[in-house]
Order: C-alpha cells, then sequence, then structure tokens
C-alpha cells in the first residue's frame, strides 16, 4: 500500500506531534514540556514526511534559533530555557536528518545561505569531538570533553555524518567496543537500540546476525524489549527496529514488529511510550511526542520500501543507498573533512 493511501491511519499521531509544539517551535515530549532536541528532530521527520510544512519550519527555526555560536546545542530544555550546562556531541548534527526528509519532499527551497552556514558551523564543530580511536566523546561542558562513548549516540552521528556526504563510508575499529562503550560495568549488549541502530547507519550489514540477535529482544506479538532482561516493550524501538529490517531486506519481520505494535494505538489514535507486560500497564505514563514519530516514519519505511524512486521517498532508505536518484538531492558537504 502507497504511503498517500496509507498515512491517514496515523493522522491523529502527526496532530499530537503539532499539538505539542510551542509557539515558538519547540516539540516537547508531552504536556510536561520537556524538549529533547534529538527527539524533536525525529518529530520534525515525521512532520516533513506528513508535508505539514508550517509546523516544521518553525520547529526548524527553533533549533537554529538555540544553536550556539560554537554549533551546539543543549541537550534538554524545560519551557524555552536550558536545564543542563553540558552539550552531547550527537544532538546539532541529526537537525541534517529531517532537513534531508524534507529535501526529498520536494523542500529545495530550504537549502538557503543561512542553513548551509549553520550546518557547516554543526560538523565543523563535531570534529573537536572525535577521539583518537575515530569514536566521538558523548559530551563537553566548561570541564572538557566526557570519555563517556555511547554506541546509539555514536550511530546518530555517523548517520548525520551520512547525510552530510553521501559517499562517505563508515569505518570503525569493532575490536575495542566493549572497551569504548561498557562504562561502570554495564554491559551495553542488553539495550535493543545499540544491537539495531548500527544496522541502520550500515556499520553492520550482515541479515542472518541481526535475525539471530533479534531473538534476544522481540518478544512475541507484542513488539522490542528496551533492555534484554526488562519485560518492557517500547513502542519507539520497535518502530525503528523496524527500519533496522527494511535496510537488510528483512521485510517479513519489519512487517511483523510493526503489526505488533498497532494494538497499542488508544481511542484517540496515539501511542503510548512503552508497555510493560508482566504488570500488564503502559510505563511510563505518557504518549511521548517522539513515539509518535518514530510510529510514522516506520509506517512510512514500509509503505515506500521497494519503491526506487527518490522523490516522496524515506530518508533513512536515501542514506542507505536504496533509492535511485539522487538528482533532486542538494549536497549539504563543502569538503570531506568530517570522516
Amino acid at each position: 500500500m502507497s504511503w498517500k493511501n496509507s498515512k491517514h491511519a496515523f493522522e491523529e499521531a502527526k496532530n499530537w506531534i503539532i499539538f505539542n509544539q510551542s509557539h515558538d517551535g519547540r516539540i516537547s515530549w508531552d504536556d510536561k514540556d520537556k524538549c529533547d532536541p534529538w527527539d524533536h528532530c525525529e518529530c520534525l521527520i515525521a512532520l516533513a514526511i506528513y508535508e505539514e510544512w508550517d509546523a516544521f519550519d518553525l520547529g526548524v527555526e527553533w533549533f537554529f534559533n538555540n544553536l550556539n555560536d560554537d554549533g551546539y546545542i543543549h541537550p534538554e530544555f524545560k519551557g524555552n530555557q536550558p536545564v543542563h550546562d553540558h552539550y552531547e556531541s550527537h544532538h546539532a548534527p541529526y537537525i541534517i536528518l529531517p532537513l534531508t526528509q524534507a529535501l526529498l519532499m520536494g523542500r529545495d527551497d530550504l537549502v538557503n545561505d543561512y542553513l548551509k552556514s549553520k550546518i557547516q558551523i554543526i560538523f565543523d564543530q563535531l570534529s573537536n569531538f572525535k577521539d583518537s580511536d575515530g569514536y566521538y566523546y558523548w559530551a563537553t561542558d566548561k570541564n572538557g570533553f566526557s570519555d563517556n562513548s555511547l554506541i546509539t549516540a555514536s550511530m546518530s552521528i555517523f548517520i548525520s555524518l551520512m547525510a552530510l556526504d553521501k559517499s562517505l563510508t563508515i569505518k570503525v575499529n569493532e575490536d575495542i567496543w566493549d572497551q569504548k562503550f561498557n562504562r561502570d560495568g554495564v554491559d551495553r549488549s542488553r539495550f535493543s537500540m545499540d544491537f539495531y541502530y548500527p544496522y541502520i547507519c550500515g556499520v553492520h550489514n550482515n541479515k542472518n546476525d541481526f535475525q539471530k540477535n533479534l531473538k534476544d529482544f522481540y518478544v512475541e506479538g507484542l513488539g522490542i524489549k528496551c533492555v534484554k532482561e526488562e519485560p518492557w516493550v517500547t513502542i519507539a524501538e520497535s518502530c525503528e527496529c523496524v527500519i533496522a529490517a527494511l535496510i537488510l531486506g528483512d521485510e517479513g519481520n519489519a512487517k511483523k514488529i510493526f503489526n505488533n505494535i498497532l494494538q497499542f494505538k488508544n481511542d484517540n489514535g496515539i501511542f503510548p511510550t512503552g508497555y510493560q507486560y508482566e504488570m500488564d500497564i503502559f510505563w511510563p505514563e505518557e504518549n511521548s511526542t517522539w513515539t509518535n514519530a518514530a510510529v510514522i516514519i516506520a509506517a512510512h519505511a514500509l509503505a515506500t520500501y521497494g519503491k526506487k524512486e527518490a522523490s516522496k521517498g524515506n530518508v533513512f532508505f536515501y542514506l542507505n543507498n536504496l533509492l535511485e536518484s539522487d538528482q533532486a538531492i542538494y549536497s549539504f558537504k563543502k569538503n570531506k573533512t568530517f570522516a
């Protein structure tokens, strides 16, 4: 089924995102008024897919208005005020994903000198986060860079770099992943995001390995767990795993997982953050905007899967070379010093 024919099914999820957008453009998680810029960008991708350009443009404007002169953005806002003093490396670069999705939808007018100059600042400064192993420090503050690298944050940076330069091939030394990512005795392989995100950005591409490891996180009839040992299925993780499966050509698992999470849509057409299946409760008690954005992105990916034209295609397919035409897509790169 085409996206044109299926988009009405998720109209309420899209409207929930717009309902939680403030007059200044920031998109909060929900009515608690917390805003995370990475999640804000995820919501912008969904708005671009729906071609909700007034809300999208307002959200892009808010993001760049809150970018500092160094190309950083605070990791959390309450109201219109930043909550923390540090900056996380993967937040600012991720704005290139909704911009690329908008370009795929035909918004060439977004590519102007203002956006290009701001994009350049973000990626020029990103190189400051890079360590000697080719990974990126998680955050920086007045005391310097944090050594707490994270897999999912790193993969988010890598796919942002791919959007900057689509010819970029990401090569990393996985032999040191335990050393880089397992901190304070915490095994990062417990987290589903750290399992599937390397597939989303192409660092991993073995379909058999994906299907084998999927068994650790998939709960039959419910979806994807956030953490391997926790009886907690989360909707956003399920939808992101759908995208990873499609990138690998595993359409069967993608459809199965997505169909599982449809049962959680409430009477208002909105999806909760997660479901604790041993206690039979939705937890936490929220319907996060970024969760509903992830549902929209996955639904769009399923509806456009197998269609090779770039126009109105899915940004994650575009960045993984699953679309044939690059003609209408602007290259943000000015040089290749970011790899």
